[in-house]
């Protein structure tokens, strides 16, 4: 009777701590997510650009000769992984890159670098960290010279 109680204990342990399924649900994927992918845009002042496997940012630069604004070339993160947070909050990790040097290499001088953006619909979303809404355009706006 004292074996089959314990017995009775012992798997009502077992079947407890199996059915504690607290490993990491947000676990890190690999690239970017694809509801964050292509250009955003912070009004007339900086871009921000997400692509499969790396992201990129930069100023905005008026150009009186082209008459309108040019992307310049963008420094970011390569090698992105990402985990999702809960409430369309993503943390995006990668190493950085400047505009000096390849994307796809990461070069001595890069630095590990995470930041928090949060998707607030689909055409805005929230840089956490610079505290600023980005915007997205179906179509590339008229005031960027491409």
């Amino acid at each position: 009777m004292r074996s089959q109680k314990l017995l009775v204990i012992g798997f009502l342990l077992g079947g407890a701590w199996l059915l504690n399924t607290s490993a990491q649900a947000s676990t890190y994927h690999r690239g970017t997510p694809k509801a964050l992918r292509g250009c955003w845009y912070s009004g007339k002042k900086s871009y921000l650009e997400y692509w499969a496997n790396h992201t990129g940012m930069n100023q905005l630069q008026y150009s009186p000769t082209y008459g309108g604004y040019l992307k310049a070339d963008p420094y970011g993160l390569t090698y992105v992984k990402y985990k999702y947070l809960g409430y369309h909050t993503y943390r995006i990790t990668g190493w950085t890159y400047s505009t000096s040097q390849d994307f796809r290499e990461i070069a001595p001088t890069s630095e590990r670098y995470t930041y928090n953006v949060r998707l607030l619909s689909s055409q805005q979303l929230y840089l956490c960290d610079r505290q600023t809404t980005y915007t997205k355009y179906q179509v590339t706006p008229s005031w960027i010279v491409e």
